[in-house]
């Protein structure tokens, strides 16, 4: 499989994975047909991790640890729009937590009506990612064919303002830390900002939903970066995943001291450690693309 610009498949055990990726893909789709009715689906990057652990001592204490990460786009009529959480929370609920998916779930009407970044992002799925299920649909019928160059100043723009946003609603958390709900909803959206930031500005991409750590796992996977960059501690700690779920229904009916100030200042530590990590990987990005932008 040829690796995609700035989409990358990442096996960590290339023998482990020849020897059982088409298992794998094939166990997925299984599930996902039962769901949903798809016409297409495409892989666009894999990453496998095995875990092992041998006690040498007690004879058979060994325990092997598998997952995967894969990431598909999904190609079908009505897929409702909910879809990309559900499906993903389906199999790795039935895979016992061995398979995360990153899903992009798009009808074929939606992909031909897409913004011309959004269908450079289609057309090298489609050219250059494994078809595991359907047909190849026509280029010409997605409207994937003679694309015009890639708007590089309107990237730029719209990375520049996520990651002016993001800065700004860090440099005013302080002022509302004896808010703790509203501090830490400006601190779940400055995490939005800047994915949203790195999605646009190295894979061309506005996705059509907002949770956070989909937005999160989509840069980690997708945009060929460091995994240094992604600290899991966000998401796999009780106490900044329920800060990282505030939402603005919260700011309407719940009180502002659901959280205590040392729980929000302590999760502020972490954002703008997070920003600090991504703040020149954008303004090095946009550089090149100031190059790119004839």
């Amino acid at each position: 499989m040829k690796v995609l610009t700035n989409i990358g498949i990442y096996p960590t055990d290339k023998v482990e994975v020849q020897q059982t990726i088409q298992q794998v893909l094939n166990d997925v789709l299984q599930t996902l047909l039962k769901h949903v009715n798809l016409e297409a689906v495409y892989c666009f990057g894999f990453e496998s991790n095995c875990h092992s652990i041998q006690n040498m001592v007690i004879e058979g204490n060994c325990e092997n640890h598998q997952h995967w990460q894969i990431n598909l786009l999904l190609i079908g009529e009505n897929i409702p729009s909910h879809s990309s959480a559900n499906l993903a929370d389906i199999v790795y609920q039935q895979s016992k937590g061995e398979i995360g998916l990153i899903l992009l779930c798009y009808s074929l009407k939606e992909i031909a009506k897409s913004n011309n970044e959004h269908k450079h992002l289609f057309d090298k799925i489609i050219r250059s990612g494994w078809l595991i299920y359907g047909e190849p649909p026509e280029l010409a019928r997605l409207k994937l064919d003679n694309l015009p160059d890639l708007d590089y100043k309107g990237i730029i723009t719209y990375t520049r303002n996520r990651l002016g946003i993001a800065e700004g609603l860090l440099e005013n958390v302080q002022l509302f830390i004896d808010q703790p709900l509203v501090a830490a909803y400006m601190l779940r959206n400055t995490i939005e900002q800047l994915c949203l930031g790195i999605l646009y500005a190295f894979i061309n991409y506005h996705p059509n939903q907002f949770n956070v750590q989909y937005l999160f796992q989509l840069c980690k996977s997708c945009c060929g970066l460091p995994a240094s960059v992604f600290p899991d501690s966000l998401f796999h700690q009780e106490r900044f995943k329920r800060q990282l779920k505030t939402s603005a229904s919260d700011l309407r009916f719940r009180s502002t001291d659901r959280f205590s100030k040392k729980e929000v200042q302590l999760f502020y530590q972490n954002v703008l450690s997070f920003k600090e990590q991504v703040a020149p990987i954008l303004q090095e990005r946009i550089s090149q693309l100031k190059f790119q932008n004839p």
